[in-house]
């Protein structure tokens, strides 16, 4: 008890990554500085297998941080769908993470991870339900004209892996615009 004859609350302790993450989140806010929707191709290759699997899909991202600041962060959601060379199909939802460097240049390199839920369809599905997938992902855009509001090229390497399945290589194609 303190000397006012009551009982201390203590607050819950927050892990440092929580902290660290509340004050990005804070100091980003109301800076977003981009909107973008690109559509994509995609070819994905098994490390194990060397099976070949080939789709498509969509992404909306919010680029975060003033147009000029050395670096930016860049949040997403998007969904995939690939089908397997003689096998399954596979959906995937989302979310991606990565920083790259600010101020409008006209290529524009980038890193990041993502998490999404996968699901296996069709008569020869591996899995039943959802499984979560991660992926380390590289890539870079090239701005198709000197408008602010020309499209870009996109181009992306992801390695990652859905829970209880091979990792695989998989590479992304597409246009983006913003918006």
């Amino acid at each position: 008890m303190n000397h006012h004859g009551s009982r201390r609350t203590r607050l819950p302790r927050l892990p440092l990554s929580a902290c660290v993450l509340s004050l990005a989140i804070s100091a980003t806010a109301g800076a977003q500085s981009q909107r973008q929707a690109d559509a994509h191709g995609n070819f994905s290759r098994g490390t194990s297998s060397q099976s070949n699997a080939w789709g498509g899909g969509a992404q909306v991202q919010l680029v975060w941080g003033a147009s000029g600041a050395p670096v930016q962060l860049g949040t997403s959601l998007g969904g995939d769908y690939t089908k397997a060379d003689g096998g399954p199909a596979q959906w995937n939802a989302s979310a991606d993470a990565v920083v790259q460097p600010g101020g409008g240049h006209s290529v524009t390199p980038y890193v990041g991870a993502s998490a999404g839920a996968n699901w296996s369809s069709g008569s020869s599905a591996e899995w039943r339900g959802a499984r979560l997938g991660l992926d380390m992902l590289a890539g870079a855009q090239v701005k198709l004209g000197s408008r602010s509001s020309a499209p870009n090229l996109k181009a992306e390497e992801r390695f990652g892996y859905v829970r209880g399945q091979e990792q695989t290589l998989a590479t992304r194609l597409g246009i983006a615009v913003s918006f």
